[in-house]
């Protein structure tokens, strides 16, 4: 059993010294002991020690932690051409106006969080900075941009009362992305089995898991779990995934890993099927693990 504590100071000295850096750099750096790798990551993503990228290189996001978000720019030639245009455009003017872009150039914007934050003023006009500039110079701009100036003093004339008007306030939205708030789950039992879930049954309770939550995407095909495993830390929760399929693909796993980083927990995946070499390839370098049943 690896020490979970001494690898999750591993990850996080080596990611604050070298990042940001992809998930199989971390696994070579830790002598792949990569078994509850995937859950440290995502414990120290969740309590904000280390980020995570939206934008990815190969399927995968990199790593990195505050004050290293300039170097971010790595991942520019990994973007879609389309978010390329946006990214150039943001970072020239600094500051852009939601209702002043095409439309194509709005949706850009929101698809690449990376680099392009989220202003809002009181009256719910949207504008995004760029990740690099402040708050205080995009607030100048955005006033620049409404047509706000500031009030000089002149000599007061007699009987009139000058009336100031409000200036806009402005609150910073830095993350597109909601953030996903975990509530504590009630304990829910399995619905009672098919086929296939008598030995997901058989498997969980050989392997010690116990199932919180339970969702049927497709019956009978597709099921989502929420549970929880014994690890050095405790009870570790673990987004579960179970497809019935005879090959795995990448695409499989990209699609349910993006499910698990949505709720912030490391990917436990499930299946009767067998991986193709892409899939073993992103299960190897990107910390998750994969079940076959027997």
């Amino acid at each position: 059993m690896p020490d979970i504590l001494s690898l999750r100071n591993d990850i996080l000295n080596y990611v604050a010294k070298n990042g940001p850096v992809l998930p199989v750099q971390i696994s070579k750096q830790i002598n792949n002991n990569i078994i509850f790798a995937g859950a440290v990551l995502s414990e120290l993503v969740a309590s904000k020690k280390v980020k995570i990228s939206n934008s990815k290189i190969g399927g995968s996001p990199v790593y990195y932690i505050s004050g290293q978000e300039y170097k971010l720019s790595m991942l520019y030639p990994y973007l879609k051409d389309v978010h390329k245009k946006v990214y150039d455009l943001l970072k020239e003017k600094k500051v852009l106006q939601d209702i002043s872009v095409e439309p194509w150039q709005r949706v850009a914007l929101r698809e690449i969080p990376d680099f392009a934050n989220m202003l809002r003023t009181r009256d719910n006009q949207i504008f995004w900075k760029w990740y690099l500039v402040s708050e205080d110079e995009a607030v100048l701009i955005i006033k620049e941009i409404l047509g706000i100036n500031e009030i000089k003093e002149s000599a007061p004339e007699p009987k009139s009362e000058v009336k100031e008007e409000p200036m806009k306030e402005i609150i910073a939205e830095p993350e597109v992305k909601p953030e996903v708030k975990e509530e504590k789950p009630k304990q829910k039992k399995l619905v009672k089995p098919k086929r296939e879930s008598v030995s997901l049954s058989d498997f969980f309770r050989f392997k010690s898991v116990e199932i919180i939550d339970e969702k049927i995407v497709k019956k009978g095909k597709e099921l989502n779990y929420i549970g929880e495993i014994s690890s050095d830390l405790g009870l570790m929760k673990v987004f579960i995934k179970y497809i019935d399929k005879k090959r795995i693909s990448d695409a499989d796993l990209i699609s349910a890993h993006n499910e698990a980083q949505l709720k912030k927990l490391a990917l436990y995946f499930i299946s009767h099927g067998d991986l193709t070499k892409k899939a073993r390839d992103y299960t190897r370098n990107n910390f998750l693990i994969y079940e076959k049943l027997k």
